[in-house]
């Protein structure tokens, strides 16, 4: 029988990857959103997707 993965291992799984995707934001949640900050930058969204996403629409903006 396959078990599913806890919630929390899925979450951890995808923090890492998302500090592997973004090195230098750390990212916190709290119970309606999440927040990615490096230096004086803070962004926030309801999602760690739409987080994720503003993230690399912000990275190709800055590549311009």
């Amino acid at each position: 029988m396959t078990r599913a993965p806890s919630a929390d291992f899925v979450m951890e799984r995808l923090l890492e990857e998302a500090a592997r995707e973004f090195p230098g934001w750390a990212f916190e949640r709290n119970q309606s959103s999440w927040t990615a900050a490096r230096d004086d930058v803070r962004y926030t969204r309801p999602s760690l997707a739409a987080l994720r996403a503003l993230l690399r629409v912000h990275r190709a903006a800055r590549r311009r």
